[in-house]
């Protein structure tokens, strides 16, 4: 599997909401970051953030528009849809990195995207 195949399998466990699958592609020392924010370091780390997260949030639909690999990186430009419990919708224009290590596991997730508009979507839920 191409590191661009498993980026887009990663995508669609939070689509689909099997968060153990996307955990299991996640080296133990994982380094999660949302740029505007401070980064996570190791899987349980990721864990915790990832619930708090989607304490709110009902489902994902995140898609993918462009994909490249470039060496041990894929980079996406994505837009992350989410449906809020209450109904809510909010959606996120997002840039995001992945490295692989020699185990083929993700070692490091950068998402980068504007603050503002992230707190503006997230308002209503």
């Amino acid at each position: 599997m191409s590191n661009i195949e498993k980026v887009r399998a990663f995508v669609g466990h939070w689509n689909s909401g099997d968060m153990d699958a996307m955990y299991a592609m996640c080296a133990k020392d994982v380094v999660w970051h949302n740029i505007p924010m401070e980064p996570f370091t190791g899987k349980a780390a990721m864990r915790e953030a990832v619930a708090g997260f989607m304490a709110n949030v009902e489902g994902c639909e995140w898609e993918i528009h462009e994909i490249a690999e470039n060496g041990d990186a894929v980079l996406t430009e994505r837009t992350d849809n989410f449906r809020l419990k209450g109904g809510a919708r909010a959606s996120l224009r997002v840039m995001g990195t992945f490295e692989f290590g020699a185990d083929g596991l993700i070692t490091q997730w950068r998402d980068y995207f504007d603050i503002g508009e992230f707190q503006r979507e997230f308002a209503g839920g």
